[in-house]
Order: structure tokens, then C-alpha cells, then sequence
């Protein structure tokens, strides 16, 4: 069962002072790798009988994790952040029931899920763990000047960071996911009944699709927004021949001082493909050009 299934079926079985101190705990990560006990207690606001009570309680559903030396402290798992997540889009009417998984990923894993007014939704949940800190820290721009930064704090950013994206380039026309909502290190959006452009076997008129995307990119670069990693396995396609870029957290701006470069890059992924696998004749140097007219 995955973190997010799980959660969905532990959240009915904690109650309001559960979250509280899962609440607490989440506070405390962002200065401290386990929150020491009497952070929890100050954060939450219990006294120390109940709340190791409900700790041990925590604990017993694996939400939490204990260290006893050398001082004791606490920290939450993914499990828990899900449930904190899901428990504040079921209040805001945001959802209403989450579905099966619909992608699994190395920072990131994709459910369906219902509204209140019973539209399908996709909800992304990013999990940027402690084996990509590093990399991460070094690749993305709102966590390099942090001193401490928690796995789970860290995924936050990225959400924050996606759906800010998402709701500029919305705005200005891309064809992105519609984002809706975003709590935590989740983010409500549009679900695209679509598949990956590289499991995509052929394309009737390969060269119209790649200016379809370039004209996005373009449109990006105009809103301020640059992927840096675009490629064929974040660009969506359905079977009306409608493309959307998903998969957004590292994105960049456009006055970035290395905004040429970074661009240049995106472009040169996607055309190259096209050439590689549908022997287009736009060349990179032209699909950049291109795509700076657009913008």
C-alpha cells in the first residue's frame, strides 16, 4: 500500500488532537531533523501525560518515528504529511474521495480523486526524500540559501513552487494542467486523460506537434517562466492530438542570468527527439528561434 492509500485510510482513525501534534511535529522540522519532546509540547500545547499518550498512539500507526538518544525527539514520515494534506483539502471541499495511483515517480506520485461535485481530479504529491537532497538543494533555486531544510519542508517548496508556475502560465495561455488547489507537498489539478509523448508509437503529423510545443514554450518564456528539464516524458498527449507540459518545481525565470543557456537546453531536448524519432527538419538552432518570436 502506498504512503498516500494508507494516510487516506489512517485519516479516519485520528482525531483532532492527533493532527494537532502532527501538526506540531511538522513545525518543529523546520529547525530541528527530530523535534525534541518538549518542542512538541510547546507547539502543541498539551501536557506532557497526554501527549505522550497520543504519541504512543502515532507512533502504534506509523506516522511518526522516535529517536531516544541523544535526546528525545520526533519526526513524522510521508504517511503523516499525507494525512495532514488530505485532511486540509477535505476541509477546504477541495476533495472529496482520493483514487488509484496513476503515476509513481522518483520525486513524485499522482492519484486520482474526486471532488465534492464529483469531478476527477489528480492529485500530485511531491517527495523530495533524503537521497535527492543534495542534488536538489544544488539544482533549485528557493532551497540553495537554506541552511536546514527538512525532506518534507523541501517538498513543500517544490509544491509551492509548481503551482505558482502552473497558475502564471494558466493564466497566460500554456497548455498546462489547470491547477485548483495546493496544500502542503500536494497539488490538486486538472486530470489530463493523456499519455507520455514518449510512449507515444506514431505521430500523423509529427512536425505540427512540434511546433505546438515550441509555441507553449514560447508562451512560457513570455510569461517569465523557463521548465529546465522539458523533455518527452513531461510533455502529455491525448488522443485528440491536444499536448500538455506537466512537472513544473524547478522552474525558472526568464531574467535568470542563465536563462539563455537553460532554454536553449529545453528547446534542443525537444527537437532533437523529433529529429531523432520522426526525422523533423527543424533544427535546434531554428526551434529557438522560433520559440523567441513566439515569445
Amino acid at each position: 500500500m502506498s504512503s498516500a492509500e494508507k494516510a487516506a485510510q489512517v485519516l479516519t482513525q485520528l482525531e483532532n488532537l492527533d493532527l494537532r501534534i502532527l501538526q506540531a511535529i511538522e513545525q518543529g522540522m523546520i529547525k530541528h531533523e527530530y523535534v525534541p519532546f518538549e518542542e512538541v509540547a510547546r507547539y502543541s500545547g498539551l501536557h506532557d501525560s497526554k501527549l505522550e499518550y497520543r504519541l504512543g498512539n502515532l507512533d502504534r500507526l506509523e506516522l511518526i518515528y522516535r529517536q531516544k538518544e541523544p535526546y528525545l525527539g520526533y519526526i513524522m514520515n510521508y504517511t503523516a504529511y499525507d494525512c495532514l494534506a488530505l485532511n486540509a483539502l477535505v476541509k477546504s471541499e477541495t476533495l472529496d474521495a482520493l483514487g488509484p495511483s496513476v503515476g509513481i515517480g522518483k520525486e513524485a506520485d499522482v492519484y486520482e480523486a474526486m471532488t465534492p461535485g464529483n469531478v476527477k481530479v489528480a492529485v500530485k504529491f511531491h517527495r523530495l526524500g533524503r537521497t535527492s537532497f543534495r542534488d536538489t538543494r544544488r539544482k533549485r533555486d528557493y532551497i540553495a540559501d537554506r541552511r536546514h531544510i527538512s525532506w518534507l519542508y523541501q517538498s513543500r517548496l517544490a509544491a509551492e513552487n509548481e503551482f505558482r508556475a502552473l497558475r502564471m502560465m494558466h493564466e497566460a495561455g500554456v497548455s498546462v494542467p489547470r491547477p485548483f488547489e495546493q496544500n502542503r507537498h500536494a497539488i490538486v489539478m486538472e486530470y489530463l486523460d493523456a499519455v507520455q509523448l514518449s510512449d507515444v508509437i506514431e505521430l500523423d503529423e509529427p512536425g505540427e506537434f512540434l511546433v505546438d510545443i515550441l509555441d507553449n514554450v514560447g508562451l512560457a518564456y513570455r510569461a517569465g517562466v523557463i521548465h529546465t528539464d522539458l523533455s518527452e516524458y513531461n510533455i502529455m498527449v491525448n488522443p485528440e492530438g491536444r499536448i500538455w507540459i506537466i512537472d513544473w518545481p524547478q522552474y525558472t525565470a526568464s531574467d535568470h542570468p542563465n536563462a539563455e543557456e537553460v532554454l536553449a537546453r529545453d528547446v534542443g531536448n525537444v527537437a532533437y527527439y523529433f529529429q531523432r524519432k520522426y526525422s523533423t527538419s527543424m533544427t535546434v538552432e531554428e526551434a529557438l528561434v522560433y520559440v523567441k518570436k513566439v515569445a
